[in-house]
Formats: C-alpha cells, structure tokens, sequence
C-alpha cells in the first residue's frame, strides 16, 4: 500500500496452502480494482431499457425507490415474484442475498450450482452422504493412482495440480479423460480422448470391466455398501467394445485405464465441470464416478477420497442463511420445484438422511438446490408457473453466461419484468438492461472470510479471515452492505448487523471465536485452535453412518428411487441430439484459461492482448472437411443458434469435435441494439437450456455434447 492505494500483490510464502502460489488473476487484480470503466455511482434508467440513457442519483434515493417498488409487486403477487441471482465467487459475501429472500418469503435465490460442481456433489451425496470429495488432495508417496476426469486443475485448481503431480513423482499413476489435449493430458500415463458427454457410458463400462476381472474391493462391499448386484447388472449393459464406439476410445485402452486404476490403491478420481455440464446424464455421471471410487474401496481411506463433512464446532450455512425462516409452503413454489425433484419435494428426504449422520447439521446442501434459472427466464416472459416481475442479479452477466443466452436477454428486456436491479463493478451487456445499477465493492475493497469449503460453513472444520485492504471507493458497496440497507427498509433490520465482520462473528462464535480474534492470525484457525476446545480431549467421532437413508453406501439409490429416476446410474442422451444428421460434429464449450475467470478477468488488458479473439478450435480434418482454415472465421451452428468465432486448427482435438470459447465479457463492439456484440459472438447463443435436455434430477442445463457444425463465413473476415 502506499497512500491509500494497493501498488501490487505477491504470494505469502509461509501460507500453509498456497505456499506462495499466486495466480494471474491474483497479480492482475489490481487493474479491475483501478478499471476506468468501473462504476462508481448509482445510476437510474430514464429512457428506453438497453438504451444507456442513466442519470446519477443518491444511493439512498435508490434504495428507497427499489423498496417501494418490491412492496408494490409483492402486495400484489406475493413474495415469490421477487428473485435474486447471483454468479460464482467474487467476495466472501457472495450469495448472502439467499438470507435475506429466506426471511422475505422469497424461494428464487438462483445461484450457479447447476453447472458449476452441484451435479458432482449430488452424484456423491446420494451415494455416500456427503460429496464432493473428487477435490481431496493426494497425498504423495500413499497415493498410487490419479485419474483426471473432465477437469484441468493446471488451469483451474493449480494448488491442486501441484500435488497431483507432486505425487505422480512419488510413483503414482496417472490417468486422464478429456476430449482435449492439454497440460494434464501431456503429463498423462494413459489419457483417453473421449466423445463430449459419453462420460457417463464411460465409468459404466469401467465398472463393468473391475467387476468382472474380480479387481474390486470384495470386503468393502459386503460390508459397506448395498445395490452391488444391480450395479453389476446394469454395468453388463456398457461392455468396452460397445462404449468404445460412441464414446471415441479403443476398448482396449478403456480395459487399460480400469485395470490401472483399480490395481493401483489407493486412488482419487479428480472430476471437474467437464462431467457437470453435459444435461441429462449430469447427476448420473457423478453417481457412475461415486459408485466406482466405492467399488475400489477409495473412499475415507489415507490417500483416497475423503469426505470432510459440515462443520461441527462452527455455524453451518443453513443457519447462517436463515434457511429455517422460509415457510414450507413458500419451499414448495420454488422455481423448477415441479419438474426437478431434488429442488421440490425430494430436497427434505436427502437432507435428514445427511443430518442423521452429520452432527444434527441441517440444510448444509440449500446451495446446490437453488431455483432453476431457465425456469426463471420462462417465468419472467410467460407468467409460468406464476409470474416473476421482480429480479436482483449481483456479480453475474446471464446474457453471456447462460444457456440459451438470446433467451435470458429477452427475458431481461421484457416489460413484464417491472423491477430489474443490477449490483455489479461494469456496466455489462446485462446491467445495461436493469432499471437500477448499483456500484459493487472489489474484493480488496472487502474483509475475507472462509469458512469451509465453497459457502458459508458448508464443507471443513476451519476459518480463516482477514480485514478489508482498503475501505470502499467511491461510492462502492458490498453485496453484504447492499442487502443489509435493503433489509432494513422492509422490516428485516434486526437480522443484519451493521457489518459483514459482525455478521461473520456470529458465525465463528459457536467456536468461541469472533472476527476480531480471528483476524489476529496470519493463517487458518482448525478445530485445536479453537478456544471451544480449549483443554478438550480431541473429538472422536466413532462409528458414523454413511448419510444415505439406509445408512450404507448406496450403490442403488433409495432416493433416486423415491424420485422416479433410475436408481442405478446411467447414460441417456440429451434430446436435442436426436434426429442429428443436419448438425454432424460435437459441441464441447467451458475450457478454462488460467489467466481468465468469468468477467473477473477477461475486462483486463493483458488478458484482451493474450486472447484477442473468440477461437472455434478444430482437427485439421474437421476443417478441411468444412472448408475452413486457420485463422479464418466461422459460424458455429446447433439447433439453438448460431455464433462465429476465429478457427485455431490443432490435432488436441478428435476429428468431429469442435470446441468454441465461451468469450463472455465484455464483448466486442456492436450496434445500438447490441453495443457489446455479444449475439455475435458468445457461444451460449448455442448451448441449450430446453427443460428436456436438463439433467431430470437437478435441472442442469446442456453446455457439453451438443450437435453442431461449421460454415465458413464468407460475407467478410475480420
């Protein structure tokens, strides 16, 4: 700091976990935090939505005009008709708007659970009772086998990516599955190139391969885990040389890669959103993947899976949301509650059967089960199952990364939606739709918080915080802040403390902590620090039921079951590819850069000077194939739309699959209907969001494994 500015960011060497480690969105974090194009004051729509016609007025003003207007509505259509979306980490505060929609009466907090981790953390939990565990570190020099499963830690996990191969040194094997060659698949002792969104069939016909050749855990089985009989059975169905034909990879190597990882234990299977995103079979996949880690016996052993758990000592994030202040009935009209069972009804069977096992902890999973954001979409155009005429969105850009984006934008454009607030640090191709855009705080402009892993108390027993580096700028507010003001103009205000400090405090104090106490530490704060434990001998958990509702591991899920879903996992195709012959490649969307994370990064310069352009890649055959080269521009066509991006010709990828860049924000520039150019461009103009091509469990939407095909542009080239 030197007066009153961050001058730059380094890595804390002595950091227990990151040991230093920075990221380029860390380095570069100073350059949004000082943007130009950063919002400094609230600003008001006067003229037509879209139309950038602002005027700047006090935030008070704002406030007070945006709960009249709540008022209004609500009277009128009752509490759900509010909604509140929000996108991925962007501040210890992210998401804290769920609390403040619990005690208004509201059910639409709209997070991104769907496609970012909550299919894999499902598949596990109706599996094992709890998940995910696919993040547990190896430990090298115990850990034998790595498997890398739709994920690419070098870029999106690097702490992890470290100790992966930390302990591939150590002597364990590794193996990765991906549809691109990359970093992983380089450092790889067998990497299988599968087809976009086979990798559901792909783990069946693992398990079909273990069981057969006798190489599973025939002890833990029997003991630990029911259903194992009809998972042999349906496993029978996905013999490697028939899988081998759609999936893309020879039998021979899919025989390879079982045996490699079953003879090597233990072993962790490392699965990212690569397996989270691909529709229908989203939750199935992750229970493929659950029940082969179970089979091996890979799971709560040293240098395996680990299931880490709720918090005991600390506040879990169902109180710390006021998760109980919701009425049922309120819980029942959830968008997506009638068609997605684990957002409905079967929400409440899971979650006692997780308590049981998990200190009484309860509703530690409300952030995976949020409403439904296609739903909300349909809900705002088409008044069904009831109309939603007021949304709040903080830190998210829907009109780049939803699916079906010229859905999402029509949504947010149309006058049914009669209060649209937008909480962000730009004016985005979103924002620039609200009726109210408010200035948002950088991270550095707020204090940390951590407590567990992903939301508030939701995974681990440990906290860690520190003080903000510097107090909001301008006229910048934090989400916490923002909601809190907005709480207490509609008579919440004895549930928000005047600070997010004080507000964590309340969550630290079970621990004997406060935010003060522990901000006094220069690392995290595990259970032995806690003074609660104090003189305590350390807790022994003893026998613990897996939190399933049988209480074993559920190789056949009683849930899934109850549910109408198939118990046992499976592959199902996602309709939007039947009937394919006119869209003949395979769309795979979401590869991750280093550099780039959402609208986090990609605003920055360095990052605009390292990736310039939006870039379609493709198999040298595949162009030649479509007539295309490299460096020339192309329409990517699916049945849901169409976009042109700059092809880059390599042999990563397969012949017939394609894989387009998500280029979300900001866009480049276009007309005065569409000044970021995002139609153009952002490839979510072709990922689909239809209800059938959702997973039927969770309701994840299809951004992996859709039809397409190229045609060259030839009006002009850029």
């Amino acid at each position: 700091m030197e007066d009153g500015r961050v001058t730059h960011l380094t890595g804390d060497r002595e950091h227990p976990a990151s040991g230093g480690f920075i990221c380029p969105k860390g380095t570069g974090a100073l350059e949004l935090l000082y943007h130009p194009q950063r919002l400094h004051r609230p600003l008001k729509r006067r003229g037509p939505r879209g139309s950038g016609d602002w005027q700047e007025i006090p935030w008070d003003q704002a406030l007070d005009e945006i709960a009249a207007e709540i008022r209004r509505l609500t009277a009128a259509y009752g509490p759900e008709t509010l909604a509140y979306a929000f996108g991925t980490f962007h501040g210890a505060d992210f998401g804290i708007g769920q609390r403040f929609l619990n005690l208004f009466g509201s059910p639409n907090t709209v997070g991104q659970d769907k496609i970012c981790y909550g299919p894999a953390a499902l598949g596990e939990a109706l599996t094992y009772g709890f998940g995910p565990s696919f993040m547990s570190f190896p430990v090298p020099g115990t850990t034998r086998c790595l498997v890398i499963w739709g994920m690419r830690p070098s870029a999106s996990t690097p702490l992890l990516w470290r100790r992966i191969l930390q302990a591939q040194r150590a002597g364990a094997k590794l193996i990765v599955i991906d549809p691109e060659r990359g970093r992983e698949a380089d450092a790889a002792d067998l990497w299988l190139q599968n087809r976009p969104g086979t990798d559901a069939a792909l783990a069946l016909s693992f398990i079909h391969c273990i069981i057969e050749e006798g190489l599973y855990d025939a002890e833990f089985v029997e003991a630990q885990t029911t259903g194992f009989a009809g998972l042999r059975a349906r496993a029978a169905q996905y013999p490697p040389g028939e899988v081998a034909e759609f999936t893309g990879v020879p039998a021979a190597r899919i025989v390879e890669a079982a045996r490699m990882y079953a003879d090597c234990v233990p072993g962790i299977i490392h699965a990212g959103n690569g397996i989270c995103q691909s529709g229908r079979s989203s939750v199935q996949c992750a229970r493929a993947i659950a029940c082969l880690v179970a089979i091996t016996g890979n799971v709560n052993v040293p240098g395996g899976h680990f299931l880490v758990g709720p918090p005991p000592h600390l506040l879990a994030n169902g109180d710390a949301i006021a998760s109980s202040a919701l009425p049922e009935r309120q819980r029942a009209k959830k968008l997506g509650a009638d068609r997605f069972p684990f957002l409905g009804s079967g929400y409440a069977p899971f979650e006692a059967a997780l308590s049981r096992a998990w200190h009484g902890r309860r509703d530690i999973f409300n952030w995976l089960s949020s409403a439904h954001q296609p739903t909300l979409w349909r809900a705002i155009t088409e008044g069904r199952p009831y109309p939603v005429k007021a949304l709040i969105v903080q830190h998210h850009n829907p009109v780049g990364a939803s699916a079906n984006s010229g859905a999402a934008a029509a949504a947010l454009a149309d006058p049914k939606l009669e209060l649209f607030v937008a909480h962000d640090l730009f004016l985005t191709a979103t924002s620039r739709l609200a009726d109210y855009v408010l200035p948002a705080a950088h991270w550095l402009e707020k204090p940390f918080f951590s407590m567990g892993l992903g939301y508030i108390g939701f995974a681990g027993d440990f906290a860690e915080v520190r003080r903000a580096v510097l107090p909001p700028e301008h006229e910048h507010r934090s989400d916490y802040d923002f909601w809190r003001d907005l709480a207490r103009r509609l008579g919440q205000g004895e549930h928000w403390p005047d600070t997010a400090e004080e507000f964590w405090s309340r969550c630290l104090e079970p621990a004997g902590l406060d935010f003060a106490a522990a901000a006094a530490h220069d690392r995290p704060l595990f259970p032995d620090d806690f003074p609660c434990n104090a003189g305590a001998p350390p807790m022994d958990p003893g026998p613990r039921p897996w939190g399933t509702p049988s209480g074993k591991i559920e190789l056949h899920s009683s849930l899934m079951k109850e549910w109408g879903q198939d118990p046992l996992p499976a592959f199902e195709w996602p309709a939007v590819l039947a009937g394919n012959g006119d869209f003949p490649l395979v769309l795979t969307t979401g590869g991750r850069e280093i550099d780039g994370f959402h609208q986090d990064a990609q605003h920055m310069r360095r990052f605009r000077r390292k990736f310039p352009d939006p870039v379609v890649s493709l198999h040298p055959r595949t162009a030649a194939e479509t007539g295309v080269g490299e460096g020339d521009w192309a329409w990517i066509e699916t049945p849901v739309g169409k976009v042109r991006q700059k092809v880059r010709v390599t042999e990563d990828l397969a012949p017939g699959v394609v894989h387009a860049d998500r280029w979300w924000y900001p866009e480049r520039q276009g007309d005065a209907t569409d000044p970021f150019g995002w139609r153009g461009t952002n490839i979510n103009m072709c990922t689909d969001d239809a209800p059938e091509s959702c997973d039927p469990v969770l309701g994840t939407w299809l951004l992996r494994g859709l039809p397409c095909r190229i045609v060259p542009d030839t009006a002009g080239q850029e």
